[in-house]
Order: C-alpha cells, then structure tokens, then sequence
C-alpha cells in the first residue's frame, strides 16, 4: 500500500485562511507539500503564506475572470498541479454587509441565499472546471469540503440564546458540494482524476461553552471536533494512498450523523 505522504505534490489550497483552510496549510507545509495558497484580497492570506513560505495567488471565487487566471496562475507556479483543495466557504461575517445574516426563514432575502449558493456551490464549480485543466495531465486528486449541515438537518434548538444560528442556503449549498462531487467523479474517472470531499462536523472555533457542550450533546462521542482532526483524511485523499478512491462524501462528524 502507498504512505498517506503528499511530500513535493504540488497542491492548490482554496479558502486558506478559514478555520480548516488555515489548520490545512499548516499541515501541508509541515509535510513537504509545494503548496499554492488561494484566497481573497481581504484576507490574511499574504500573512500566512509568508508565515508558511509558500506561494500566494488572490483568488476570489465569487468572480468568475478571477478564478480562471488565478488557477492558471497557480498552477505555472510549480509548472502543474497534482491536488486541488477546494474549501472556499461563506461566512456569517462576510454576510453581515447584506444586513442580518440569520432573520427567520419567512423572512429570509434572496439576497442571503444568492450569495451562499454563489460562494459555495458556484465557487466550487468554477474552481473544480478551472483544475480540471491541469489535473487531466497528472491523473490528480480533487477534494470538495461540504458539512454535516449538507447530510442532516440541524438542531436548531442548540441555537436558541446564542448570537448565530445554522442558515439555509448553508445547507442546500453544502448538500449540493457533496452532488457536484459524485457528479464530477464519474466524468473524470476515465481521466483518472479523483474527486471526493470531506464533510466535518462541528469544528471548535473558540465557541462559547453553552454552544460548545448543547452540539456536544448531540454527539455520540461527546464533543466538537479539533481542527486537528480534520487533518488525516486531507493528507490520506491526497496522497496515493486512496488511489482507488473517488465519487466518495467522507463523514468526520464524531458520530453526528449516526444517531
């Protein structure tokens, strides 16, 4: 069996800065991987990548003319690419400037919705058609990041006094990553690109400790998860030790969704 090792693959991380992107990054780089990071101007992508030494494309995935050039861009860094993160995600801060981000549903604007499905679903498209070009030549491995909230629905009750709440354009964009993925791997299985996606549970993202114990609750070990946890079924999709895996949703939830 091939290592879990992605030493000198040339990886594109989309969304590096987020909770997950940026515990990625740090891990690809610890590992040996010659890793392009890929975010938005206003982030602190440029920070992180001079933190971590490695390449840096602007990369914003709500504009199509940005991702196009910016995956080319990426990918002349190191002269191809072998793996493709893609793990751009909407926020409820970046939200914010559309007014209240978490109204009641029978009130909720299609203007919310519009730009979760853009930033989630279309971003994620774009970037998967934009890879495509370059992962055909190495027979390289695509990973989409979806969320339990695209397998089950939430509690909402676990919400209830807190300042933030599960959205619904979150959900539908995040059950659509996990359609557009098998999608994806059988019509570049004959290309022998691998496309699969990682669904995390609920991360800890220094949550208040009511939040952190009620989504406990729900889950059969008890607990969040570490965004360290997130990291072995990265490098394990990456590298070739899953050669024969594609078209598959991996569930790192904790339990959540067995109940």
């Amino acid at each position: 069996m091939a290592d879990i090792d992605v030493t000198n693959k040339r990886i594109l991380l989309v969304g590096c800065t987020g909770v997950l992107g940026r515990q990625y990054a740090k891990k690809l780089s610890e590992m040996g991987a010659r890793l392009v990071l890929a975010d938005r101007l206003e982030s602190d992508a440029t920070e992180l990548s001079r933190e971590l030494k490695a390449e840096l494309v602007l990369l914003d995935v709500n504009d199509e003319t940005s991702v196009v050039s910016s995956v080319a861009d990426a990918a002349g860094r190191y002269d191809g690419l072998d793996a493709v993160v893609n793990n751009a995600a909407v926020t409820s801060e970046g939200l914010r400037s559309h007014g209240d981000p978490f109204p009641d549903f029978e009130d909720y604007p299609l203007t919310l919705w519009n730009e979760t499905i853009k930033t989630n679903l279309t971003g994620t498209f774009l970037v998967a058609r934009e890879s495509g070009r370059f992962l055909r030549q190495t027979r390289g491995s695509l990973v989409n990041v979806s969320s339990i909230y695209g397998i089950v629905g939430p509690d909402h009750s676990i919400y209830e006094g807190q300042s933030f709440r599960s959205f619904p354009g979150y959900s539908a964009s995040k059950a659509g990553v996990i359609g557009l993925t098998r999608w994806l791997a059988t019509w570049w299985g004959k290309d022998g690109i691998r496309v699969n996606c990682i669904t995390p549970g609920g991360v800890f993202n220094d949550h208040n400790e009511e939040f952190a114990e009620n989504y406990g609750r729900r889950t059969p070990m008890g607990r969040m998860a570490d965004r360290s946890e997130l990291e072995g079924i990265l490098l394990f999709l990456l590298s070739d030790a899953s050669s024969y895996c594609t078209g598959q949703n991996y569930i790192v939830d904790g339990g959540y969704s067995a109940w």
